[in-house]
């Protein structure tokens, strides 16, 4: 006898494309039809149907016409506030698990597949909580996922006569699955590697967050992680034969050719002219927004300080080969270069602290072996991670990265002089990074201000009233080696 297992990860509401994966599911027809979170968040399309629209998201009738038996909470669900979180799980016509955040939702889940009794256990990694920009989280709590997951595995063990145990983790590995290198910080973000090797009882391993494609099996355990952005799926077939269960992981790519679901008053919206530029805003290499101040980052800075008045404005730039805006400019154009509803924060802050963020957005670049500015690979090694970096408006500093890590700030000037640690600051920043993520313990703190706006609204308003877009630059910046 033979069964198929089908699970999708970190979707991200890019549903054109998920329309079309349904279609190959559908034709399928799986056993156990299975999502590890991040389903919604992230895209324009949802951004369109959570901001504009504001109505049940059309991938919500997708997935329950597919008829899927379970999801997993994913730490992107946690951006919507709870009674938003309520409504979601409310039109899902399947469960959704989160063993490791307390009564708020099951742990796992059981169904007979042919006389198989099959466990389904979710768990969220726990770092979901230290990202939370609004309040979905504080009346929850987080418990480390290993710790979940090792004792909810036992429990099904020892009470649900199971012949099947599915882990569904949205975590990555900390480790290479294979050779056991690190590729990740060792701070309980991802945990998947230490899950694989010291809970005993798994039987498949499904894993997200990190938007890695794997399909391999460890020890007899089937591993997969199924990319992300419906790119494709991971498939586990069962075989079960002389009373012996074997299984086999694979990933299924997406046919671009069958047809997407087509949504024309999002196209409209999201095609629609917001204004023009004046000057070059675009940018085609990952590096130049980072290494030295353009125009683009100028507009940036200068629309975040014209609607908080702060005197220092800190941008996080997307992780963008390409980005920018082109002459004429769309809402896609702003969707693309800022992918996240983040609100504007104002904090005080030293100087002390201002130099101490530096130093760590410092630590991301290193000079590689061709005497090149690259990602530094002996500080947040071995994986390199770009996207802990930020550039600084209001204040001309330079960096040399061939001082040692932590001392890479030669000068930093506010009005021509050099700030003073005890100097205080007002200075504009997302609140993603204010929650205080990845190190960055300065930004979280009390705000002066939050914008009720999110930050795509006013980039949008701010290009419409400023047509056609100039800039002028008002400070100095340089990464050098």
């Amino acid at each position: 006898m033979k069964f198929s297992i089908i699970a999708t990860s970190d979707v991200h509401g890019h549903t054109e494309r998920f329309s079309q994966l349904a279609q190959m599911i559908q034709a399928q027809q799986p056993a156990l039809l299975i999502d590890n979170g991040d389903f919604l968040q992230g895209s324009h399309f949802s951004y369109y149907y959570e901001n504009i629209k504001r109505c049940k998201h059309p991938q919500i009738a997708i997935a329950n016409e597919l008829k899927y038996d379970v999801a997993i909470f994913g730490n992107h669900e946690f951006n919507y506030p709870l009674h938003k979180i309520e409504a979601m799980r409310n039109a899902c016509n399947f469960p959704w698990l989160a063993a490791n955040v307390t009564d708020f939702a099951h742990s796992y889940f059981i169904k007979e597949i042919e006389g198989v009794r099959v466990a389904v256990i979710g768990v969220v990694t726990h770092y979901t909580a230290l990202w939370d920009e609004g309040d979905a989280t504080k009346s929850l709590q987080f418990e480390q996922a290993f710790n979940a997951a090792k004792r909810t595995v036992h429990y099904v063990h020892t009470h649900e006569q199971v012949d099947l145990v599915i882990l569904s983790y949205h975590g990555g590995f900390e480790c290479d699955v294979h050779n056991g290198n690190t590729i990740d910080l060792h701070e309980g973000e991802n945990e998947g590697y230490r899950m694989l090797h010291e809970i005993e009882g798994i039987d498949i391993f499904i894993t997200g967050h990190q938007h890695l494609e794997i399909a391999t099996k460890i020890n007899g355990i089937s591993i997969v992680q199924p990319g992300a952005n419906a790119k494709c799926f991971a498939q586990i077939d069962v075989t079960i034969e002389d009373g012996k269960i074997t299984h086999e992981p694979s990933l299924v790519y997406v046919n671009e050719s069958l047809p997407p679901l087509i949504n024309k008053a999002f196209n409209d919206w999201k095609n629609e002219l917001l204004g023009e530029s004046a000057c070059q805003l675009a940018y085609n290499d990952f590096f130049t927004p980072r290494t030295q101040t353009t125009n683009y980052v100028q507009l940036l800075h200068d629309m975040q300080l014209s609607y908080t008045n702060a005197q220092l404005s800190v941008i996080e730039l997307p992780y963008h080969s390409e980005g920018g805006f082109a002459k004429r400019i769309t809402r896609k154009d702003v969707l693309h270069n800022f992918p996240r509803p983040n609100r504007l924060v104002v904090l005080e802050m030293t100087g002390a602290e201002i130099r101490a963020a530096l130093e760590l957005s410092a630590r991301v670049f290193a000079i590689n072996a061709q005497g090149e500015i690259d990602f530094s690979m002996n500080v947040y090694s071995p994986q390199p991670q770009p996207y802990i970096y930020d550039v600084w408006g209001g204040i001309d500093y330079e960096i040399c990265l061939q001082n040692p890590s932590g001392k890479r700030v030669v000068t930093c000037l506010y009005g021509g002089k050099e700030i003073q640690e005890d100097q205080l600051f007002t200075v504009v920043i997302n609140s993603y990074r204010a929650t205080g993520a990845h190190g960055f313990s300065m930004f979280n703190k009390v705000p002066l201000f939050e914008s009720q706006r999110f930050v795509p609204e006013l980039m949008m308003a701010y290009i419409q009233q400023n047509s056609p877009l100039t800039t002028k630059m008002k400070n100095h910046f340089l990464l050098r080696k």
